[in-house]
């Protein structure tokens, strides 16, 4: 069985990612101190299993999807939890888990984009990890996984799991800049940037080559990469400064 205590953000993505990829309703317990989120949820797969605290400790693999700063207060709480503890919580360290659980633990990095089957969860394993094989391949239903060490998770997680509110903010500004209606610059500015990722995937090519392609020399392209070869580095650098 597959437990999940906590129906948050993360938590409710990878629920609805891994019961539309694959992993059957009935092999899915969920936790939760606010059981009223999971309505629609619950008219979608009817077989959904909803427990108690105590109930969600039988589960071979538990995903920990609560707030970082609850993490360890409810993992104390798991008496007689034996199985693999995955965790969600970026504030909380391997070190941290294995000072509470001395059982397998995996401390996973997520992206929103799990509910599309795409995009990369960073995993990193601790010592007594022998299951890791088990939730790699959980993940690699929904998601590409990169396995790093811990201390690369910080730089990585700006890049998969942050990226996308980026990407989206980006996006939005761009539209914002135009004199066409809201609903006409979203549409094209989402439209756009799905056909640009369409793109780097069908055709292999390289993030380089498609800007050499669509910049022609001299041309608009051009003069809107020059700002941005100006402007970018120095506020990306600043992005992630502050994130650390």
């Amino acid at each position: 069985m597959i437990g999940f205590i906590g129906y948050g953000s993360m938590g409710g993505a990878l629920i609805r990612a891994f019961l539309s990829y694959g992993v059957p309703v009935e092999e899915i317990m969920i936790n939760t101190r606010s059981p009223e989120k999971l309505n629609s949820l619950l008219l979608k797969y009817s077989g959904l299993s909803v427990v108690s605290s105590a109930e969600i400790t039988s589960c071979n693999i538990l995903f920990l999807c609560v707030r970082s700063e609850d993490a360890l207060n409810v993992l104390h709480g798991l008496s007689g939890f034996t199985g693999h503890l995955v965790s969600i919580n970026g504030g909380v360290s391997l070190a941290d888990l294995c000072a509470v659980y001395d059982g397998p633990i995996t401390k996973a990095m997520p992206s929103l984009t799990v509910e599309a089957g795409r995009g990369i969860t960073l995993l990193c394993h601790n010592k007594v990890c022998e299951t890791s094989q088990t939730v790699e391949e959980l993940f690699s239903k929904v998601c590409r996984v990169m396995i790093l060490p811990e201390e690369k998770f910080s730089d990585a997680e700006n890049i998969t799991g942050c990226a996308p509110a980026f990407f989206a903010k980006f996006a939005l500004q761009l539209a914002e800049c135009s004199d066409l209606s809201t609903k006409d610059a979203e549409q094209m500015v989402k439209e756009t940037f799905i056909a640009t990722a369409m793109l780097l995937e069908k055709g292999e090519m390289s993030l380089e080559h498609l800007i050499s392609e669509v910049a022609t020399s001299g041309g608009i392209t051009e003069k809107g990469l020059n700002v941005m070869d100006e402007k970018m580095p120095t506020v990306i650098k600043k992005m992630f400064t502050e994130m650390h």
